[in-house]
């Protein structure tokens, strides 16, 4: 019967890999890997966007019913090469690939984690994880919009 410890040594501890894959500050390529419908803490509708690195560093980002809703999404479909007014989250836009920009987040238990800042299409319109819309080809947004 083999147990828990069988494969911890000095060695294999020492050459196991510290923390977790995270986005970082500045450019990272992604692609869509979920997109829920749902309500934030203040009842409001909203889509919560699981964007995915293919190292495994997931992050997510938020579009909330107001204000800045139409130009948000603007700059996901730019930025993601998705048809403008698709709304088919649980199709055809997983697994597009675009960039997302990250900044500081503020400060949680003592350290910082990166946040979205904003989002922009890949340079040459490489799509590496998409399987449609390839033909597509959309202007990045580059505005940082402070949210």
């Amino acid at each position: 019967m083999s147990g828990f410890w069988d494969d911890v040594n000095a060695q294999s501890v020492a050459s196991a890999k510290s923390g977790f894959p995270q986005f970082e500050i500045g450019e990272n390529e992604a692609f869509i890997d979920q997109v829920i419908q749902k309500k934030s803490q203040a009842g409001s509708k909203m889509l919560e966007i699981f964007f995915k690195k293919k190292d495994g560093a997931e992050i997510r980002h938020y579009i909330v019913e107001g204000e800045w809703k139409l130009s948000k999404l603007k700059q996901l479909y730019e930025s993601f090469n998705i048809p403008f007014g698709n709304q088919e989250i649980g199709t055809t836009w997983l697994r597009k690939t675009g960039i997302v920009v990250c900044k500081e987040g503020k400060p949680r238990e003592g350290k910082v984690y990166p946040e979205v800042s904003y989002l922009k299409a890949l340079s040459g319109n490489e799509q590496g994880f998409s399987q449609q819309g390839q033909d597509i080809e959309h202007p990045a947004f580059t505005d940082d919009i402070p949210f």
